[in-house]
């Protein structure tokens, strides 16, 4: 199914930084390396958080913006790269 154009700009914007993640995953990186993506990622998450926000119907309290199609999707992204990125941290020790 097709995503709303906002989820769909955020969506590949997390699809680069996962490429940009698996790339500097295959070489020799340091915290601030890891950092750098996940300042990356903390900016793209605000900007979901922003839209969830807005995406909920003010008419409608039973209305939950996370079932909206598309948001499972990019919360699991999000997810993804988060972990991915802790975890490659953690290896720096």
């Amino acid at each position: 199914m097709p995503m709303a154009p906002d989820l769909q700009h955020i969506h590949e914007q997390l699809m680069e930084i996962a490429k940009e993640t698996k790339a500097v995953s295959q070489k020799q990186y340091s915290a601030d390396d890891i950092r750098q993506l996940q300042n990356k990622l903390h900016h793209i998450d605000e900007k979901y958080q922003e839209g969830i926000i807005e995406d909920k119907d003010p008419n409608n309290l039973e209305d939950d913006p996370y079932e909206h199609q598309g948001q499972a999707q990019i919360a699991s992204e999000l997810d993804q790269v988060h972990q991915t990125l802790h975890q490659m941290l953690a290896r720096v020790g």
